[in-house]
């Protein structure tokens, strides 16, 4: 009979880090007692709705032979891997990572009516070197207080058109996804991102 380990079953939020440290080949992102980055510049993205989603892709070739009908073999080509996550925070400070070719300032413009002459402001336009950032999704195990899933992705951009729809009856809300780049100075097989799961 089929042994079942509830233990095994993850469910809960993952909370979306960005600027966090990449560990050197055969450490992990550490993190604290309560989830949290404890390196780089660690950024709290902000509330989510639903699933903060890694996705991973190898990118396979079947290789066949003319003597038979099925693949003999398959290598890989390529992989992807991404990070895809809908957010609920408008604030620019946050904003400001998610708009590629973007640029993030604040001020006082006189000509505002009274009371609202303080502003931020994201101006975009024009060619400019793509931001990249290390990423990671934290999520609680829900069975082990005080023990996580971690998945990283050590060299990302945000590749996700954003959208930002204004309406009365819901909250605006905006799609981003964390596209994982190659590090070809690190080991094969340790290249773009890990997951790990402390027990």
């Amino acid at each position: 009979m089929a042994n079942v380990d509830a233990t095994k079953i993850h469910q809960g939020p993952g909370a979306l880090w960005l600027n966090v440290a990449v560990p050197a080949t055969g450490s992990r992102l550490i993190i604290d007692a309560n989830g949290n980055p404890t390196s780089g510049t660690p950024l709290f993205a902000g509330a989510t709705d639903g699933a903060a989603t890694m996705v991973l892709t190898p990118k396979l070739a079947e290789i066949t032979a003319d003597q038979v009908t099925g693949p003999v073999d398959v290598v890989m080509t390529g992989e992807a891997a991404s990070i895809e996550v809908t957010l609920k925070e408008s604030d620019l400070q946050k904003l400001k990572n998610y708009i590629v070719n973007g640029s993030f300032s604040t001020g006082t413009d006189a000509s505002l009516p009274a009371g609202s002459q303080n502003y931020e402001e994201i101006s975009f336009g024009g060619l400019m070197m793509i931001p990249k950032t290390s990423v990671a999704v934290i999520s609680a195990r829900r069975d082990a207080p005080g023990k996580f899933v971690v998945t990283q992705l050590y060299q990302a951009y945000q590749a996700e058109a954003l959208q930002l729809p204004f309406q009365r009856a819901k909250e605006t809300t905006y799609k981003i996804k964390f596209e994982g780049l190659a590090d070809p100075a690190r080991p094969v097989g340790d290249q773009v991102g890990k997951i790990y799961r402390q027990i």
